[in-house]
């Protein structure tokens, strides 16, 4: 990953960084920089199309943002003096915050034009404290949730697809919705695939169709099969290569870890394991309870339904050809 090469390169320039000249590295195919305070802060110089600006600086819990300074920058041993650039200094030392940082932000700036309006970064800078706003939040759902979900995306026919029909809250009903067609993960680390639906995930209305991919997610130790939900994220970014999709797979991520942020990165699950296990289900093949058979004041019914005996939709010859979700998957 190039934003992980760069945050590397950059941690070297702490110890010869200071306030009078930072030095910077060129982020590729762009006119802005990436450096260190003294202190080991990523840095961000951004060259941008105002001139001059009215807009007030930033001094965020995390963040701050100094609009239109002149600096001293030396890249590549060459000295540059009195340049002007719209810095963002990300105002933390925990290592992973700062690569997410690095990361992110970079996604943000290759969906700006070249030289971005200090106005327009401004509106990016929202986008991110919004992130690390989320951070401060209870975990949404189990990690081992989230990593199956990861893993549909990840081993999908065409990554890019899924990703995009990813909800955006984890509350919602469905994982992966287009159009009529849904999509739903389950994972169990027991031996028998044993879920836990709602009555209207199993319900869904007449002209909807629904998958619902089975997996056994177990956690392992860190080795080749060992992956965590931050492995699994650098291998789907790898296949995809739209900015703005990579951005809402981190988003949705951080809505869902909330803060497990920081202890997501030591948890690990059996690739191997659950990718053999992979299995994909027609929702009307699965037991399930009748909303007819639900009394009136009754609600938020949830109950546990057996899937070991299922034949696979792919075994069955399930017909996906005029459903774009269903064809992106496998």
């Amino acid at each position: 990953m190039i934003a992980r090469e760069l945050f590397e390169e950059i941690q070297e320039f702490a110890a010869i960084s200071n306030e009078n000249r930072y030095r910077v590295v060129a982020l590729p195919d762009q006119l802005h920089k990436l450096g260190c305070s003294e202190d080991g802060f990523p840095k961000f110089f951004l060259v941008t199309s105002d001139n001059t600006s009215m807009m007030h600086n930033l001094n965020a819990e995390l963040l701050s943002v100094e609009y239109n300074m002149p600096c001293n920058i030396v890249e590549k041993d060459v000295q540059i003096d009195n340049q002007r650039f719209t810095i963002i200094t990300l105002h933390s030392d925990n290592e992973q915050l700062q690569k997410m940082f690095v990361d992110v932000f970079m996604m943000m700036l290759s969906m700006m034009p070249k030289k971005p309006s200090n106005i327009l970064i401004a509106s990016k800078i929202e986008s991110l404290l919004s992130i690390f706003s989320k951070l401060k939040r209870k975990p949404v759902h189990k990690l081992q949730g989230l990593w199956a979900e990861l893993l549909v995306i990840e081993r999908s026919k065409d990554s890019l697809t899924i990703a995009r029909a990813w909800h955006s809250q984890p509350e919602s009903k469905y994982d992966f919705t287009m159009g009529r067609d849904k999509v739903e993960v389950k994972s169990t680390s027991s031996e028998n695939r044993i879920h836990r639906f709602s009555l209207d995930q199993l319900n869904p209305s007449d002209s909807s169709r629904l998958l619902v991919c089975s997996t056994i997610v177990r956690e392992s130790a860190k080795d080749e099969n060992g992956l965590s939900v931050y492995d699994l994220y650098d291998s789907i970014s790898m296949k995809i290569s739209d900015s703005e999709v990579r951005l809402h797979v981190y988003d949705v991520m951080m809505e869902t870890l909330g803060s497990d942020f920081y202890i997501a990165r030591k948890k690990y699950f059996d690739y191997s394991e659950a990718c053999d296990s992979l299995n994909l289900f027609v929702h009307t093949d699965i037991p399930k309870i009748e909303k007819s058979c639900i009394p009136e004041l009754v609600s938020e019914v949830r109950f546990s339904a057996d899937l070991s005996h299922l034949t696979d939709a792919r075994d069955k010859g399930f017909d996906r050809e005029d459903s774009s979700l269903f064809y992106a998957l496998y």
